[in-house]
């Protein structure tokens, strides 16, 4: 590794329990997590162009205040990006239109009167926009980060419409270094396909309830970019011999390894891997060889390739009652429960959308009272519990997806919050709803 690359990051390794018990197979839980250090000094001002492009759905569902809240947040885009940014605005219902391509962004007015000109129009040729802005993105060079900020309200039902072939593109296109993330608004857009786009481009995904909520998602996104420490995260995990690694977490595969968020300065990515160990395996409390190696690469800002590890897992075999005494991880609990809820969540959407409300009111009040120790979640739950109670559908389908998909891929701080703190910066944020604004 290049002496010349910014700090690295850290490998965390907790178990669940630091031991084993010998003599008979084991199942242990591993939370893996992926910390930055605070960012060096200077490293945020100097780090290299980021590239843009806003892709704005104009149908014409998004006519009146969902299009106008849109342009506004493409605005707000605008005048947080540097002068040397580079930026492409594209807009499209039925026909696509590059309205400005790929170029540093300068003082901004050239922007913003291109998005002014934009008005409702016809159908969705989601696909067909998104690519045009991916085309865009292509003409840029440089190391920089190219992303490709995706808006819409509806299905798409010109051009390509299947979910599958769209979220291929995407990820070849991710492949060469341009990145996608979503924002769907209101009730009617297909989120497992805006859910995919982002999982397969490496970007991250949003969703605002009405118009009015999406200015939080944009603010989320920027500060998280202009923060990025490290990005195209990949996990690699190599147990030993005989022993299985199932991963938890709600990641996409990528090869032998995993994707996780991109990572800020000052805050971790992580994962709960559970491991499936044979009695035989188990290790003597004297002699502990690795039962799992961890590494990691990324690339940060300026596009160098980074790794770190491998850091390997050793635990002690014990006696049956010497391991029984073993304290739990109370973090290692949490984040597993968290994973757990989002998958619950995710039983809960498909009861609802077979119309087994009954199913879906016994699967929100059991895992209320088996997650009641975590703040987060039983917010979560009970705001689900409300959604279920006023048989909002649309609500509850696209609650459930995003809040699963949230709980599973977070980014955490780095510091313990002292009581009655905050979470900080706005990518930290542990939201209730993930489609209201906080304020």
């Amino acid at each position: 590794m290049s002496s010349t690359l910014p700090l690295t990051p850290q490998i965390l390794l907790t178990p669940e329990r630091p031991g084993l018990t010998a003599g008979r197979d084991n199942v242990l839980d591993l939370l893996v997590r992926v910390q930055l250090p605070e960012a060096p000094s200077g490293t945020l001002a100097s780090r290299p162009p980021q590239a843009l492009a806003l892709v704005i759905d104009r149908s014409g569902s998004m006519a009146g205040p969902p299009l106008y809240e849109a342009c506004r947040c493409a605005e707000f885009v605008v005048d947080r990006l540097r002068p040397q940014d580079p930026l492409a605005l594209v807009q499209f219902d039925q026909r696509v239109d590059v309205l400005l391509p790929a170029r540093p962004r300068g003082d901004g007015e050239a922007a913003r009167q291109a998005i002014r000109t934009i008005h409702d129009g016809g159908s969705t040729n989601l696909h067909g926009g998104w690519q045009a802005g991916a085309t865009a993105l292509r003409e840029v060079t440089g190391p920089g980060l190219k992303r490709v900020i995706l808006l819409s309200d509806g299905q798409a039902n010109v051009g390509c419409t299947d979910d599958d072939l769209i979220a291929q593109a995407v990820a070849e296109v991710s492949g060469a270094g341009i990145t996608t993330s979503t924002y769907g608004l209101g009730r009617h857009f297909n989120e497992n396909l805006m859910i995919q786009m982002a999982k397969a481009g490496g970007g991250n995904h949003y969703y605002g309830d009405t118009a009015e909520d999406l200015a939080e998602p944009f603010e989320e996104e920027l500060s998280l970019l202009a923060n990025l420490g490290w990005r195209d995260v990949r996990l690699t995990l190599t147990p030993a011999p005989g022993i299985e690694a199932e991963m938890l977490n709600e990641l996409a595969p990528q090869g032998q390894a995993w994707r996780l968020p991109d990572i800020a300065w000052g805050a971790e990515a992580w994962a709960v891997i559970r491991l499936r160990i044979p009695a035989g395996l188990i290790p003597s409390a004297t002699t502990s060889p690795p039962l799992l190696s961890v590494q990691v690469s990324g690339q940060t800002p300026t596009g160098e390739t980074q790794s770190a590890g491998p850091v390997a897992l050793t635990l002690p075999g014990l006696a049956a009652a010497a391991a029984a005494r073993l304290p739990a991880s109370d973090l290692v609990h949490q984040r597993r429960g968290e994973v757990e809820a989002g998958k619950i969540l995710l039983q809960v959407r498909h009861a609802a959308l077979r119309g087994d409300w009954q199913r879906v009111e016994a699967l929100v009040r059991e895992a209320r009272e088996r997650f009641s120790d975590n703040e987060w979640t039983t917010g979560i739950l009970q705001a689900m519990h409300q959604l279920v109670e006023q048989r909002q559908l649309d609500r509850l389908s696209k609650e459930t997806r995003y809040s699963s998909a949230r709980l599973s891929r977070r980014l955490a701080a780095t510091r313990v919050r002292e009581e009655g703190e905050t979470d900080g910066a706005s990518y930290l944020r542990r939201k209730i709803l993930q489609g209201k604004s906080l304020h």
